[in-house]
């Protein structure tokens, strides 16, 4: 791999950006039977995005939720709904590697595994295979960002490589 700068390419950019501290959420029971806890992202595929307006809270698969590099206000969010006993919090700092795919061919080189239209359709997120790699998918501006396990991350940039290859 080539560094934080992975590719950039005719209107294409993938940058690995740098994360912190990692959550993921389980809930016991969903959707629950009571409320949940107020502020949740409980809609299948929905974002809580944090005050920066980054993704803070990712309900990326059932009864599962992803906090990369969560703020104090999505950390408090987290606490609170384990406090009410709806889940589990594991810090999972390590499993995932954030990319942005950013520009205007984004689309084009993810359509080539996965027709992210049809996939985020009415959601903010998914987890998908991309390219063979497990990852969490969610859509910002114009291109998206993309969290892929750790294990996989240099099998994603290669793949990514070589659909930007000249030629």
């Amino acid at each position: 791999m080539k560094g934080v700068e992975q590719v950039r390419h005719r209107g294409l950019g993938l940058v690995e950006r740098q994360t912190g501290r990692v959550l993921e959420f389980v809930a016991f029971h969903f959707p629950s039977e009571g409320a949940f806890v107020v502020g949740w992202p409980a809609a299948p595929g929905a974002i809580r995005h944090d005050v920066q307006g980054l993704s803070g809270l990712l309900h990326f698969a059932p009864a599962r939720w992803l906090a990369p590099s969560p703020c104090r206000e999505i950390a408090a969010l987290v606490a609170a709904a384990e406090d009410a006993a709806t889940g589990t919090c594991i810090d999972v700092t390590g499993k995932w590697r954030e990319f942005a795919l950013i520009g205007t061919a984004a689309a084009r080189v993810l359509a080539s595994t996965l027709n992210t239209e049809i996939v985020l359709e009415g959601r903010e997120c998914a987890a998908v295979t991309l390219f063979d790699c497990p990852c969490v998918l969610a859509r910002v501006g114009d291109g998206y960002r993309i969290w892929v396990r750790a294990s996989f991350a240099e099998d994603f940039v290669n793949a990514i490589e070589s659909l930007c290859l000249p030629g």
